[in-house]
């Protein structure tokens, strides 16, 4: 069966100077201000509303990639703008709620990957699409309590605890992120990763696969990409089945070409320990935009 596979570029910080819902070098229009009811039921748009607003289907979309958040201020790391590393791959836990604020205040509402993936990007009109992804689980639930009642709490500076800050904030910002793990998942002192991998996909999080050992996949062999691959995906079925996302964010974000060789169709498709699995994407890293899936069309 002849597979179609979507290659989809990680912008790392930074936002697509164009995205879907507007052109940037043009006068911008004020939104118009939407109830839930209008959202659900609003009528199909004509080509004058897509003039109006600058509505580009076939454009690019942001999905920013982050890895670690730490509790800490700006004034706290020797980088600039929040950075806890040279690459901008972690960031102050300021820099991160000023980073959401940012989206929020540009007009951007968050959408889930894996429904942009499936060409699905439902956003009010005169909005952009963004999406939001973590990579390795790096103590992205640092001090999470789980409670008797399945509840989870979390620290108000960790990535889910600002998260949710900005959801109870902002209901219309439609907050979620793709959280992808390795084989020790969220690494939680406590034991508390399943409860919490549930307690997330309850809530509107995804949960999809970083590889087991984070090793470079073009380093492996065809039977080491699929015990990589196929152990995370049988260890998130036996936690959460069928609820996490058959989406992989490549190691470093190698092989830039999946086609190049034939072993790397073991990202795609294989069996671990008698668990089959599929992909439907994997991730690189750029920092350059994509272009969406009815681009592709």
């Amino acid at each position: 069966m002849k597979k179609i596979i979507y290659f989809i570029l990680i912008i790392c910080m930074m936002l697509a100077l164009v995205a879907c819902g507007k052109d940037k070098e043009e006068e911008e229009t004020t939104p118009e201000e939407t109830t839930p009811e209008e959202t659900t039921t609003r009528e199909p748009l004509t080509e004058e509303d897509y003039r109006r607003y600058g509505v580009d289907e076939l454009n690019s979309a942001p999905i920013l990639m982050y890895h670690r958040i730490y509790d800490m201020k700006n004034s706290e790391t020797e980088y600039t703008g929040g950075n806890v590393d040279v690459d901008g791959y972690n960031r102050t836990a300021e820099a991160f709620e000023a980073d959401l604020e940012y989206y929020y205040a540009h007009g951007y509402r968050m959408v889930r990957l894996t429904d942009y993936l499936d060409g699905y990007v439902d956003v009010p009109l005169g909005y952009s699409p963004i999406m939001i992804t973590f990579d390795d689980g790096l103590q992205d639930t640092e001090g999470a309590e789980v409670h008797e009642d399945g509840s989870v709490t979390f620290s108000p500076n960790s990535a889910i605890g600002i998260l949710e800050r900005m959801k109870a904030k902002y209901p219309d910002f439609n907050v979620t992120a793709t959280f992808f793990l390795n084989i020790e998942l969220f690494n939680d002192e406590k034991g508390q990763d399943e409860a919490i991998i549930k307690w997330m996909v309850e809530n509107g999080y995804d949960i999809g696969n970083h590889t087991a050992n984070h090793y470079m996949i073009p380093d492996l062999t065809a039977d080491e990409i699929e015990e990589e691959v196929g152990r995370v995906y049988k260890r998130l079925d036996e936690i959460i089945p069928g609820q996490y996302v058959n989406i992989i964010a490549l190691p470093f974000g190698y092989p830039t070409d999946t086609s190049s060789d034939e072993k790397y169709q073991k990202l795609f498709e294989g069996t671990y320990e008698g668990f089959h699995y599929t992909t439907k994407a994997t991730l690189l890293c750029s920092w350059m935009r994509e272009f969406t899936i009815q681009h592709r069309l």
